[in-house]
């Protein structure tokens, strides 16, 4: 029974508590949906894959990369950090970044590995081994960030975002300047070449030497500076303009010889920052 001093709830009552609470579901929601939809471009990516569109495949990695930087944009906007995220986003980053250039890796080698010079029986498994390297040292790099009291300015080793990209970006641009038989009917390149008739098809066999150096890049103990952190404020309006302006050539599929020559700018400033611009700290013990 009720008394005067505690009445019982009204519906207009009820419904002002209801109202909270789906702001902050949706508030929550809209972050987690983004991440969403970077499994969703992984799983198109294996899809491409395996119909041997290895380039459609590798530009689905790097659409990624706009929605795994979206996704922690709108969080912060919106104030719906929250562990579930995080943890999210990791299995996001673990697929595009980790799982899925290995898998984009070894499907090309697969089909054209006579032509990239890895002969012999035992070609594709030094190949085999590789790429499960880079995908075990994206986990590890990811499960280190994860318990990892962090730091604001600067990562210890290159984030997976960046080591993906690079990988899926420099496919691309070896098989656009590559051999012909790397390139199916079905994959195009519209725009300019910047290189014009410049042969890649040697690089070729150099190619999962990237994913080697990627990966101990990923696990190395480099302090690699976060976007817009750099102590040069010429340098952060550098990067930053470089990294938008791969999105805009990115999405079109315009330029993607860009992507690498923008990373190789950004590992150069990188080790600059490593030695002259950071503190000189290491992560803690893992164990």
């Amino acid at each position: 029974m009720h008394t005067a001093e505690t009445p019982p709830p009204t519906v207009s009552s009820h419904a002002a508590e209801a109202a909270p609470a789906r702001v902050s579901l949706w508030r929550y929601l809209v972050p987690n949906l983004l991440t969403g939809l970077s499994m969703v471009c992984a799983v198109l990516a294996i899809q491409a894959t395996l119909r041997g569109e290895f380039v459609t495949a590798c530009w689905w990695v790097l659409y990624s990369t706009l929605t795994d930087k979206l996704d922690g944009m709108v969080a912060r906007l919106l104030k719906a950090s929250s562990a579930l995220g995080v943890q999210l986003d990791s299995l996001a980053d673990l697929l595009n970044y980790g799982f899925v250039p290995a898998a984009i890796t070894y499907g090309f080698f697969q089909k054209h590995h006579d032509s990239l010079g890895w002969k012999g029986e035992w070609a594709m498994t030094w190949i085999g081994i590789i790429c499960g390297l880079y995908a075990i040292a994206a986990a590890f790099r990811l499960a280190r960030f994860n318990i990892s009291k962090g730091n604001n300015d600067f990562f210890f080793g290159i984030p997976t975002t960046f080591a993906g990209g690079i990988v899926a970006s420099a496919l691309v641009c070896l098989v656009k300047y590559g051999a012909a038989a790397w390139q199916p009917a079905q994959e195009t390149f519209p725009g300019w070449r910047l290189l014009g008739s410049y042969d890649a098809t040697g690089w070729g066999y150099y190619f999962p030497f990237l994913l080697i150096f990627c990966a101990y890049m990923m696990v190395s103990t480099w302090r690699i500076p976060k976007a817009g952190k750099l102590k040069h404020r010429a340098l952060n309006i550098y990067c930053t303009t470089s990294m938008i302006f791969g999105w805009v050539i990115g999405i079109p599929r315009l330029l993607p010889e860009f992507m690498p020559l923008g990373a190789l700018q950004y590992f150069l400033i990188a080790f600059y920052a490593h030695f002259y611009l950071t503190p000189k700290e290491k992560p803690e013990p893992i164990f």
